[in-house]
């Protein structure tokens, strides 16, 4: 009877170390993935940001403010081209 009680014990014993290993493997996984959602949201952020700066740079009025369009040509009476698929042009200047 004592050897069966130490067994059982020892087993009861090992499984409940079974399960705080498990536990302790679980919640650094739960850890490592909180702080790759963390990351992901900043970096998220942070492209928004770049998003919004890019549109600034791309905008009309930054691009008129230049100082290299300034001293572009102005065009009084512009010709066009359309092209289009399957269509062959002929351009007579």
């Amino acid at each position: 009877m004592t050897s069966t009680y130490v067994g059982l014990l020892s087993i009861i014993s090992l499984l409940l170390l079974y399960y705080v290993w498990t536990l302790n493997v679980n919640a650094t996984k739960w850890y490592n993935i909180r702080q790759l959602e963390i990351e992901k949201q900043n970096l998220l952020m942070e492209k928004e940001q770049l998003d919004v700066r890019i549109a600034e740079l791309e905008s009309l009025s930054n691009i008129m403010n230049d100082e290299e369009l300034k001293n572009m040509e102005k065009i009084d009476e512009p010709d066009y081209l359309v092209i289009k698929d399957n269509v062959q042009y002929v351009y007579n200047y």
